[in-house]
């Protein structure tokens, strides 16, 4: 079933019966991670969700976010400000955020929309957009891709360095390759459409550079099979409620081959 009325918060909260691909992701880590994952609300996450907003849904962020004034709240005139934009925040539930993020997001925004790539993407589809699907794989799982089409899902990326050998450092690195393998059959799970995986990946210092990268077949693949493997770790520790962490066993540490070479 998808639904475009649930807030990224409800999403979080209401759905925690049904596992997310960051659980998946977590899972894979180790069940005890996913059993008790870290609570916290980093800077970057922060941009990340600001950076989503005024790029996939800018109705939003223009009544959600305004820049916070620079004054000196020491003084009257600074103080003055400082009541209105908290009045603001307390009756209309305006964030107000810095300069530099507030402008880095716009920026971001506007280089995404005059990419040709991802222009032609994210075009014809709904962003933020809900999903759950009963008994998958013997879960219950959710989804909530960042665009979704009919024929793709588009998920935004902000990173440090959008050019191919970089990006697919994160790809394996965050897992994003089971990110885009789950998004695909929870979403053909629930409504049977068959969907290509894209990435548009957006630098977050100036110039903002983008990149936009389909998702290999090789790729889904891989991360099908890791979240395949997430689901049964699930479904045997559930049975056991045992959620281990890492070996409890002495283990030797090798150079990996890009050293050895």
């Amino acid at each position: 079933m998808w639904r475009n009325d649930v807030t990224n918060e409800a999403y979080q909260n209401d759905f925690r019966s049904y596992i997310s691909s960051s659980d998946i992701r977590r899972l894979l880590r180790s069940p005890a991670h996913f059993r008790n994952p870290a609570k916290m609300e980093s800077a970057a996450m922060a941009f990340g969700t600001l950076v989503h907003t005024f790029v996939l849904e800018p109705h939003v962020a223009e009544a959600r976010y305004r820049a916070r004034a620079d004054v000196d709240g020491r003084t009257k005139e600074g103080k003055a400000v400082r009541d209105w934009e908290q009045s603001l925040a307390s009756q209309q539930g305006v964030q107000f955020i810095g300069r530099s993020d507030y402008d880095a997001a716009v920026s971001i925004a506007t280089s995404v929309r005059t990419h040709l790539g991802a222009t032609s993407l994210l075009t014809g589809g709904m962003a933020e957009v809900s999903g759950t699907a009963d008994n998958f794989c013997g879960i219950n799982a959710r989804i909530r891709p960042d665009y979704l089409c009919d024929d793709r899902i588009i998920d935004l990326k902000t990173c440090a360095d959008a050019r191919p050998d970089a990006f697919i450092r994160s790809v394996l690195n965050y897992g994003y390759d089971v990110q885009a393998a789950y998004y695909l059959d929870v979403a053909e799970a629930i409504d049977g459409k068959k969907r290509k995986f894209y990435w548009v990946a957006v630098e977050k210092d100036t110039p903002f550079a983008v990149s936009v990268y389909e998702a290999s077949d090789a790729m889904i693949e891989r991360g099908r099979a890791q979240y395949k493997r997430a689901i049964e770790l699930y479904l045997e520790c559930a049975t056991y409620d045992v959620w281990p962490a890492y070996s409890q066993q002495i283990q030797q540490l090798e150079l990996p081959n890009w050293v050895k070479e």
